[in-house]
């Protein structure tokens, strides 16, 4: 009789759990789980090009007027991109042309990780 009561549980705690089960399938930004391995993968990044319309040191970010990136569907653009780092700034002027790398940070902006003046 205790083996008849626990397979009815058992088959009960099965039946009821299918529906969570089923639900997980389409689980938005969960598609790339199957090939997670353990380690930290590198994130996305993005090339863009365009000219720096203002520099502001004390919050480290460049606004730059930009060509499309159609990696994200972006038309062309003004945008402010905070720097991967403050020695990023060295060199670069208002007015200049840029070829940049930038990627999504953690709280969602995007971060500038490599820029370089396009030599005319």
């Amino acid at each position: 009789m205790k083996r008849f009561y626990f397979s009815l549980i058992l088959a009960c705690s099965a039946a009821a759990t299918l529906p969570a089960y089923a639900a997980m399938g389409n689980m938005p930004g969960m598609d790339n789980m199957g090939t997670v391995s353990g380690q930290a993968t590198k994130a996305q990044t993005f090339m863009g090009q365009g000219k720096i319309n203002s520099i502001n040191p004390d919050a480290n970010t460049a606004n730059v007027a930009m060509g499309p990136v159609k990696a994200l569907g972006w038309p062309s653009m003004s945008m402010n991109f905070l720097l991967q780092n403050t020695a990023m700034l060295n060199g670069l002027k208002t007015g200049e042309i840029v070829n940049f790398v930038f990627a999504k940070d953690t709280a969602g902006g995007y971060v500038i990780t490599r820029i370089t003046p396009v030599r005319q």
